[in-house]
């Protein structure tokens, strides 16, 4: 979603200035491939080159080039965390050590659960 974002903006200060992938490879010393690769989401720039397209562009930020994004939470993220806030320091704690026995027992996305 972050990555998309960065994308579509990356691509829209670059026509801003007027100016092809290629010359922006070019400007920091990438191919226009890489460029047009960030453009379309397919990797991202490192912090760096981050700033260095900032200053290609006229951008006075990295916060500037990133605007808003906003992400949305499942309703079920919504609630664990209005649980954790409703916790004392204690509970919180508690929580949060649940939380990483869960990941170390296997609770993981992606990952069959280990048998104990």
């Amino acid at each position: 979603m972050v990555r998309d974002e960065l994308a579509k903006r990356l691509k829209y200060y670059r026509e801003l200035n007027n100016m092809t992938v290629y010359e922006v490879g070019e400007a920091v010393g990438k191919s226009g491939k890489t460029i047009s690769a960030w453009e379309v989401g397919r990797g991202q720039p490192d912090a760096d080159m981050l700033i260095t397209l900032c200053r290609l562009y006229h951008i006075k930020s990295i916060a500037d080039l990133y605007g808003e994004i906003s992400f949305s939470l499942t309703e079920q993220e919504n609630q664990l965390i209005s649980v954790f806030r409703s916790l004392n320091s204690d509970g919180q704690n508690k929580l949060m050590e649940r939380a990483v026995e869960l990941r170390s027992l296997g609770y993981v996305k992606g990952e069959a659960k280990k048998m104990a």
